[in-house]
């Protein structure tokens, strides 16, 4: 995962692995450079896992090494870290403090209280490479970026998906990553919570017609309780969610899901990211200085009401 200008997450790539080791990361580099992205100073964050760690301590290639590749910690990894050693709330905010700061003389005097503070941990601090965990010595490399939490917070929107097989797990995760607006698959994630209740009854496999019956609900007066007929040939639900918003309601959902069909197939593709992109690919002219507006053929007086003034 990167980011981009707004700091808001920029998906990259994904694989599966086995597990997190030296020779995946090693592969996962390699596939990266090669398929994603060719441009050099790039600046990777991660924790200090031993997989990754060890990689990039014993690579080879040249352009997985400063000054083309530089490897950073993420400081919230770092901080944890600390706590568990130490235990400590005020060492630990001492070391957030230290890492984030922009000043020399800041960082020197906050170095100084953390020796005061716990001489223990200021030698821990001291081990690592003050590049990969401050700000101060980063040279810009971060563009001011400190943790992971972007991708960690991804990381537990893709949590469900690790027990899939592996053809639906990639599914899952092209889906999450933002093919679709994010208002059309907030409906859509809400309305397979739903259909996750419904008794789902084929009624003809020639015309793929369907029964969908939900359950009564106990907190909407009238909700529930209800048989709705879903046609996958006429694309249509009686329920008329479907056709009003072009968006998969939570009876077709049910279905789909109960004969193994994608369900994102059935969703309206104005709702594509791609097509929100095109929206602003035409031109949007300036406006012309004043003096050079067209005059009305037809003028007319407009006054003010009194009693706004």
């Amino acid at each position: 995962m990167a980011t981009d200008g707004n700091k808001e997450v920029y998906p990259l790539r994904f694989s599966i692995v086995e597990s997190e080791i030296r020779e995946t990361w090693g592969w996962f580099m390699a596939c990266l450079l090669t398929y994603v992205m060719d441009q050099t100073n790039l600046c990777i964050i991660s924790d200090r896992h031993h997989g990754i760690q060890s990689y990039f301590d014993g690579t080879t290639r040249g352009y997985l090494q400063p000054p083309l590749t530089l490897h950073q910690y993420c400081l919230c990894h770092l901080v944890s870290n600390v706590n568990t050693n130490f235990n400590s709330v005020a060492l630990k905010n001492l070391v957030w403090k230290v890492a984030t700061t922009n000043q020399v003389r800041k960082f020197e005097n906050t170095m100084d209280c953390i020796k005061n503070v716990n001489r223990a941990a200021y030698d821990y601090l001291k081990e690592i490479d003050q590049e990969k965990w401050t700000l101060v010595h980063d040279h810009g490399h971060r563009y001011g970026a400190m943790t992971t939490n972007l991708s960690e917070c991804f990381n537990g929107v893709l949590k469900g998906a690790r027990s899939l097989p592996i053809t639906t797990m990639v599914k899952f995760t092209f889906y999450k990553g933002q093919v679709w607006c994010k208002y059309a698959y907030d409906k859509f994630e809400a309305n397979q919570e739903k259909a996750k209740l419904y008794m789902v009854r084929r009624m003809s496999t020639q015309y793929h017609l369907y029964t969908v019956d939900t359950q009564s609900s106990l907190l909407n007066t009238g909700g529930g309780a209800h048989t709705h007929r879903v046609s996958l040939m006429d694309m249509t639900c009686m329920c008329g969610k479907w056709e009003a918003n072009k968006i998969p309601c939570s009876h077709l959902i049910a279905v789909c899901a109960k004969h193994n069909h994608d369900a994102t197939e059935y969703m309206d593709h104005f709702y594509h990211v791609k097509e929100w992109y095109h929206s602003y690919e035409p031109i949007f002219q300036p406006l012309k200085d004043r003096l050079e507006w067209l005059e009305p053929e037809e003028r007319r007086t407009v006054m003010p009401n009194p009693r706004l003034i």
